[in-house]
């Protein structure tokens, strides 16, 4: 394959009874790529909201990639690539669906494109320009919980593989024509997949690999408290304004606290200087919008965190 074909990254959102996604209309690059490369997490409890997970993706345009139509006789076509549409997601733990964006616009049909499609801009003269989509992935609480300590490893982490589709509207030379007509979806081209000599087109569209969950259990929820073994207590919870935190350490060290909103965005971020054993600080949330926020607390070699109300 001469050229990379999707980028895909992924954030965390708040649930919203399956609500549209927004594309991210800054998001650019080339490559496929998953943006963060680790595991995203999904901070769940009892009592926490349900929650859903935004992938955000950028089609590709035109594009070179070689097909042997012939054995020992490789040839680069160029591929004009007009239309782009999700076709499944493997490997989700049980009880989460999804949708797209374009799911809820006039390119849904509920037999050729349940999910919609994206169409590039420009045309076959011109050539085509990527175009940007987002595919919401979404639970209940009690799917999500249900999810903790599962997946391939039992620890919570969920590899996805996403297949994409993606329409020729035109070939150059045009001579391939003769073996697929223009307007052909990849997953429609039959034999020819295998004369890309690329594992991941099939029947299904593209196969993108390389985005995980991470279902995590939360540190303190709603119906939870802190017991007196936890490393990292936070009162009052829920709270209007003040929120404290009592932090135990073994070593003296430095620790990030942050605040994330549902959103997955950086609301809040301070540095405490830890001595051993017991640390209280607080941090001023009376600005922040009502709502379910998590906690983090990063030290060198750990990470605790939990879910914060708002009222």
């Amino acid at each position: 394959m001469k050229r990379t074909l999707s980028i895909l990254t992924i954030v965390a959102a708040s649930y919203n009874a399956m609500a549209q996604c927004v594309p991210n209309s800054t998001f650019t690059g080339s490559g496929v790529a998953f943006l963060p490369s680790e595991p995203i997490p999904v901070y769940t409890c009892s009592g926490c909201e349900d929650q859903e997970v935004v992938v955000n993706l950028r089609t590709f345009a035109d594009t070179v990639l070689t097909i042997e139509l012939q054995p020992g006789n490789p040839l680069d076509i160029t591929v004009f690539a007009d239309q782009f549409r999700l076709d499944t997601i493997e490997g989700l733990p049980a009880g989460l669906t999804y949708t797209t964006d374009a799911a809820f616009n006039s390119t849904y049909d509920p037999v050729d494109f349940p999910f919609g499609y994206w169409p590039n801009g420009g045309d076959t003269v011109i050539g085509f320009t990527e175009t940007n989509g987002c595919i919401t992935i979404s639970g209940d609480a009690a799917s999500w919980t249900a999810a903790i300590g599962g997946g391939p490893n039992n620890d919570g982490i969920f590899p996805l593989t996403i297949f994409l589709d993606a329409r020729a509207a035109d070939f150059i030379p045009a001579e391939l024509a003769n073996y697929v007509p223009p307007g052909t979806w990849l997953a429609d081209m039959g034999p020819l997949l295998e004369a890309f000599g690329d594992t991941n087109f099939t029947t299904n569209g593209i196969r993108y690999q390389g985005a995980t969950l991470e279902v995590i259990a939360s540190g303190v929820g709603i119906n939870e408290t802190a017991s007196e073994d936890a490393l990292v207590s936070v009162y009052p919870n829920p709270s209007t304004g003040f929120v404290g935190l009592d932090i135990r350490s073994n070593k003296a060290e430095l620790a990030t606290i942050q605040i994330v909103n549902s959103l997955g965005a950086l609301v809040r971020t301070e540095s405490i200087n830890l001595a051993v054993g017991g640390n209280r600080t607080s941090i001023d949330l009376s600005s922040v919008a009502k709502g379910c926020y998590s906690f983090v607390v990063l030290r060198a070699d750990s990470v605790e965190s939990g879910m914060l109300i708002m009222n």
